[in-house]
């Protein structure tokens, strides 16, 4: 790859890292950019997960304070979700190149309209008060189910499974959208780890690109703070999603 394709990923992984930190959906805008630069979408989507693990790891710790109410859930959930994102690496690694390429716009077009409904899942979320919350059901074998498909799916493409998370534990188990954040960054970070170990195999993945968005996202990540309080987070999902769908429908007319 040339400087300007390591120019071009570390310009997208500084503002994946802002946007994720602000808003979340950065991984539409690591891909494409990561395709103009020359990789093929199988290899972009690989190198991505690995790139983008400090920043998942990175939203977990944030939360590190709201995650110690949910450390029974955690513990009952997460080895579910780890069992999907073993699933979806797999079925990464076996897929191939032709076929992934075919059912990438779809996936960029699905995470794009899971974005734009992420505010209506959080508005949804905050319901009743604290008094009423639960803080002791683990969801029960729906939310292990569950998660087991989102670990599928994270570990396979990725982008959109925060919103897929919340929405579905707003569904199954009452409590405030900060816990909720706080599992679901969690389950997050075992996912795309449980799929980074399986990926890091193999021979698509670019180690140099993987250090450039791990250095860019996490410059992002700390800028992102600054971000989310001076651009409303309305027009920040609002380029992000714009921008998914052009890729996604170029990528079908190609």
């Amino acid at each position: 790859m040339e400087l300007p394709g390591y120019l071009l990923i570390a310009l997208a992984s500084l503002g994946a890292g802002a946007i994720n930190a602000a808003a979340g959906g950065g991984t539409l805008i690591t891909f494409p950019a990561m395709l103009a630069a020359g990789m093929s979408p199988l290899a972009a989507n690989m190198t991505s997960s690995v790139g983008l693990l400090l920043g998942t790891v990175g939203g977990a710790w944030s939360y590190r304070q709201e995650l110690r109410r949910q450390r029974r859930r955690f513990i009952a959930n997460a080895p579910f979700a780890a069992i999907g994102g073993v699933i979806g690496a797999v079925l990464l690694l076996l897929t191939p190149s032709d076929s992934f390429e075919a059912i990438v716009p779809w996936l960029v077009l699905t995470a794009a309209a899971l974005f734009a409904a992420q505010p209506l899942v959080a508005k949804g979320l905050r319901r009743g008060d604290a008094a009423g919350f639960d803080v002791e059901s683990t969801g029960g074998w729906v939310t292990k189910a569950s998660f087991v498909a989102i670990g599928v799916y994270g570990s396979y493409f990725g982008a959109g499974i925060g919103v897929m998370m919340l929405a579905m534990l707003g569904l199954v188990i009452h409590d405030s959208l900060q816990h909720h954040n706080a599992l679901k960054n969690a389950i997050a970070g075992v996912i795309n780890g449980t799929g980074v170990l399986i990926l890091a195999f193999s021979p698509l993945i670019h180690w140099g690109v993987v250090l450039v968005m791990l250095a860019s996202s996490l410059l992002g990540g700390l800028a992102g703070g600054w971000l989310s309080r001076r651009v409303p987070s309305w027009a920040l999902r609002t380029v992000v999603i714009a921008f998914a769908v052009v890729v996604g429908l170029a990528m079908l007319l190609d």
